[in-house]
């Protein structure tokens, strides 16, 4: 890709993290009513997610008055499309119908996390 005034979008972004992870974008599946059954199960696959390391974040997204709705989305890092894909597939919310999904490679290039830890009252501030 070209940018204006000849240089490429890679010479734009050489000191840029390029960072690959992928997206999991998760949405009403074909049984989105038995969603409420499998949040114990989701909830337990998503801390083995982030335990092993491939979970970098995850969550709902919010509806008109600040609750969860019934979409959300999985940042993962994995080795391959598929390998993404392979996680998100054993997710109960998936493997159970209740939602569908799909993949998306991301490269993060900028931005800025701020992650302050007290250990003395396990506090923590991310923003």
């Amino acid at each position: 890709m070209t940018a204006p005034g000849g240089a490429t979008a890679s010479s734009h972004t050489a000191g840029s993290l390029n960072k690959q992870l992928f997206v999991i974008f998760s949405e009403a599946g074909p049984r989105p009513g038995e969603l409420a059954g499998h949040i114990p199960a989701h909830l337990d696959y998503l801390t083995g997610l982030e335990k092993g390391g491939a979970l970098f974040m995850s969550g709902p997204f919010l509806d008109a008055s600040g609750s969860p709705g019934d979409s959300g989305m999985l940042i993962v890092r994995a080795t391959s499309t598929g390998e993404a894909a392979a996680l998100a597939a054993a997710d109960p919310f998936h493997s159970s119908g209740a939602r569908s999904f799909r993949v998306a490679e991301w490269q993060v290039h900028q931005g800025r996390i701020d992650l302050a830890v007290d250990l003395s009252d396990r506090s923590f501030l991310l923003r």
